[in-house]
């Protein structure tokens, strides 16, 4: 009885967890845990005998909500049996001959050729049931959109986002907006309804199996990997080889976890095959993975230390609980501090101050308690808020326990958000970073937005301050006199109203013509945009009342909204173009040439390809010139630029450029 109980508990949390991680791309979890729980369920149920018809054993993935078409698999794509025991990998291989390649960490994805062309592309889903992204999969970067086999042909790989270029994303996103790992980042990219975001975040695809096909194919897995590089695929990085030894199975591991180093590649594992696809599929298959593979995961590697305190901190919504370790080394880096993120996981880890602890670096990035040795179960939830002295309340949010504070004038939550106001994608306020907005909150300086816009008045008290002095004052209010020139989507986002990003931001930006007058006087429950739901509505909504209403109208005092300039204004359309920019110029810093293209309705890229329509090379261009050459793209120098932009737009632009720092009237 006890245990048909734990069976039924198992099985209702990993669903939920399942749930955020396929199709809210969350997790309250991290992977260990789950693949610890699963693992558990798996046991009970051969032990049991039990097996509910909705245990994660016996199905993959969720079901699909999205508005993206339903895609049916006419074979099932299932997910595979897994180990963290290389002899138990020596054990499945028993001598036969295999493929052992790295186990990328992105997202499954389908794709069908027909006539030499890409006709359809779709998630793996729930195994069962996919989504049609052929939109976004033709974004892919060095995914064939042709190729010269006619027969129709399905194959499967995996779409990643690089760690190189996950990082290079992340930096320009808000620390409450970053993401924890490329595959949540993946996960979202390649699901937008949108291919513009796709090709933005430089989605990659690395092919691993021909599903089908209308030819013969051979026997030898190896063989067929052959046939997809023929074909211009790239391929999943493997090995092929028929010896067990772990000695070997460890070489290969750690050589491929190597390369996949050096590449950028993401990997959580190696998958394992056998070679000849009739001796696989003789071993038959079970409804939650096929006998012809096995994944072997990586552990993270678990460090010993203590819990020394257990602080409390304010951000913009709520009070997230921060373990203070005792200092430990892992990967290079000295770990004394790791978020513990919400109640939920304080409770589960039922942790205490003095309670020795595992610590990880989640995917060798974030520093996590993974384990509680001790497990004293002593932790204090505060009643008061540290910030403001306000009350403290529980409450649920995503299936997950917050702690937040009741207080609407908090302090800490005006700090945060003051912060956030000031940041490069908001407001882009240069010389108020946090500590220095901490130091006019303790003189009574600032207190909101607006008081920003008044620190003039303060300059006597602010040359005194330590830091300060005529030069960085005058630096500072340059800054924000820069800033009183602007866009609708900037001023939106940095007010920090939940669930408004700046994706939606811009969205809305747009959807109001950029009036932002029309903005305030609408019902915010009757916005008719794509991907903007109830939820986003409600939050505007209410967020403002009357006394948020007066926050803006206010701001708007000292703020002034640039309209996008329009090709009506004597301007060159570049609808169509792809731009790319290399090296430095004299006329324009890479944001503001950059914010050029885009206004006039061309595309701004990061990189060369094929598809680049010009580069613009200023001095000291690097190898995206000789790339550009190589492709055949045509360069243009910053005088070519001027000329083909049309001068009278660029003396325009440059007006309105040099406008923004105060320098033409």
């Amino acid at each position: 009885m006890e245990n048909s109980i734990k069976i039924h508990e198992l099985v209702k949390k990993l669903n939920r967890y399942r749930y955020q991680y396929y199709m809210l791309n969350q997790s309250e979890i991290d992977d260990k845990t789950y693949d610890a729980m699963f693992d558990e369920l798996s046991e009970l149920e051969k032990e049991t005998g039990l097996t509910l018809s909705n245990s994660p054993t016996q199905s993959v993935g969720y079901e699909v909500i999205s508005k993206l078409d339903k895609v049916n698999h006419s074979i099932p794509l299932l997910s595979l049996d897994k180990t963290k025991d290389v002899e138990e990998l020596s054990k499945f291989i028993d001598g036969k001959d295999y493929v052992i390649m790295s186990k990328a960490d992105g997202l499954t994805v389908k794709l069908t050729y027909d006539d030499g062309v890409l006709v359809g592309a779709s998630t793996r889903g729930d195994g069962l049931i996919g989504e049609d992204i052929t939109h976004n999969a033709k974004t892919f970067k060095g995914l064939p959109l042709k190729i010269s086999m006619k027969e129709r042909i399905t194959i499967t790989g995996e779409a990643f986002i690089s760690w190189k270029d996950f990082y290079e994303i992340n930096e320009t996103l808000e620390e409450d907006e970053k993401y924890k790992h490329p595959r949540n980042l993946t996960s979202g990219s390649v699901r937008q309804l949108s291919n513009k975001t796709c090709e933005e975040r430089k989605i990659q695809f690395l092919a691993f199996n021909i599903l089908e096909s209308d030819i013969d194919l051979p026997d030898s897995k190896f063989e067929r990997f052959g046939i997809l590089r023929g074909l211009g695929f790239p391929v999943i990085y493997s090995a092929k080889s028929s010896t067990s030894d772990v000695k070997i199975l460890n070489y290969y591991i750690d050589t491929l976890k190597n390369i996949s180093s050096d590449l950028s590649l993401p990997i959580d594992g190696m998958v394992v095959m056998y070679d000849s696809f009739k001796y696989g599929e003789s071993k038959g298959k079970t409804s939650h993975h096929p006998l012809h593979s096995m994944a072997f995961k990586f552990e993270d590697e678990v460090f010993k230390t203590k819990i020394t305190d257990i602080e409390w901190s304010v951000g913009k919504t709520s009070i997230t609980p921060v373990a203070i370790l005792e200092p430990v080394e892992i990967d290079n880096t000295t770990i004394s501090r790791a978020s513990l993120h919400n109640i939920s996981i304080l409770e589960g880890l039922e942790l205490g101050v003095d309670d020795e602890v595992g610590v990880i670096k989640a995917n060798m990035i974030i520093p996590q308690v993974t384990e509680n040795y001790t497990r004293s179960n002593d932790f204090i939830i505060p009643k008061i808020c540290p910030a403001c002295g306000g009350v403290t309340k529980i409450e649920q949010a995503n299936e997950s326990k917050v702690l937040t504070c009741l207080n609407e004038d908090c302090s800490g939550k005006m700090l945060k958000k003051l912060v956030h106001f000031c940041s490069r994608q908001a407001m882009n306020i240069e010389g108020l970073s946090e500590s220095t907005i901490e130091k006019f909150w303790d003189k009574e300086l600032i207190r909101t937005y607006t008081d920003i816009y008044k620190l003039e008045a303060w300059k006597c008290v602010i040359v005194k301050m330590d830091g300060f002095g005529e030069r960085s004052y005058e630096k500072l209010i340059a800054s924000i006199e820069k800033s009183k020139e602007t866009e609708f989507h900037r001023v939106l986002y940095s007010l920090s109203i939940p669930l408004i990003g700046r994706s939606a931001s811009k969205d809305l930006a747009k959807y109001y013509d950029y009036d932002i007058r029309k903005f305030i006087d609408d019902n915010y429950l009757n916005i008719d945009i794509k991907n903007f739901g109830s939820a986003m509505k409600e939050s505007l909504s209410e967020w403002f009342t009357i006394n948020k209403l007066n926050l803006l109208t206010d701001l708007l005092e000292h703020v002034n909204i640039i309209k996008p300039t329009k090709e009506e204004n004597g301007f060159k359309d570049l609808s169509g173009l792809t731009f790319c920019c290399t090296g430095s110029f004299e006329g324009y810093s890479r944001d503001s040439i950059k914010e050029l293209i885009e206004s006039a309705g061309g595309k701004a890229s990061g990189s060369v390809s094929k598809k680049t329509s010009y580069l613009v090379a200023g001095d000291k261009a690097g190898s995206k010139l000789k790339k550009a050459e190589d492709l055949g793209v045509e360069v243009l120098t910053e005088s070519e630029f001027n000329q083909f932009i049309g001068k009278a737009w660029q003396n325009l632009f440059m007006c309105y450029y040099w406008k923004r720092r105060k320098i033409c009237q």
